[in-house]
């Protein structure tokens, strides 16, 4: 299946970077139509990221 979405998510302090893979359609559409400065639940993207922002 096609990647969809690549979410490149990094701490600046500790030079730390995740990147994440989207290919779920349902999971995308909590993405649409934000801006890139806008914090978003990450609650979509499963059960490891529930009460995060990103």
């Amino acid at each position: 299946m096609k990647t969809l979405l690549r979410l490149n998510i990094s701490f600046l302090v500790t030079g730390c970077q995740k990147l994440i893979e989207v290919d779920d359609e349902r999971k995308l559409r909590t993405f649409y139509e934000k801006r890139m400065a806008t914090e978003v639940a990450a609650d979509a993207l499963g059960e490891g990221w529930k009460s995060y922002a990103v």
